[in-house]
């Protein structure tokens, strides 16, 4: 079970991981008030339709940044689960392997205490 538990957690960040790049790309690629990066490589929006890729890359941006965000919930809700299961096993563990520390008393100030000796340099 924890095998398969783990192979899940790594599929689902091989997806978060390639949903970030595929976000930061299409951000990157979308020309703003300054051209964007698209404007860089000698209008490259012109050559994939002009207005369409635009829309295009709008929706892009739009679907890839809800699924980052759903993806960003879902696996911080499964890794604070997770954590805490094994966070609470891993206590039960040591609480069942130790015993309860026995604490030594502290000294009383007062009367038992014998005070230290004075040393003469005269």
């Amino acid at each position: 079970r924890r095998g398969k538990d783990l192979a899940g957690m790594i599929f689902l960040y091989i997806i978060f991981i390639t949903v970030c790049v595929l976000l930061t790309v299409s951000v990157l690629l979308q020309s703003g008030k300054g051209g964007g990066l698209a404007g860089t490589f000698g209008g490259t929006s012109q050559y994939l339709g002009g207005r369409s890729a635009a829309t295009f890359l709008t929706n892009a941006t739009t679907t890839l940044a809800t699924i980052f965000m759903l993806m960003s919930i879902l696996l911080g809700a499964l890794g604070t689960r997770r954590g805490a299961v094994d966070d609470q096993t891993e206590v039960q563990r040591r609480m069942q392997e130790t015993a309860p520390a026995q604490v030594a008393p502290l000294p009383q100030q007062g009367a038992d205490q014998t005070p230290a000796p004075q040393e003469s340099g005269q």
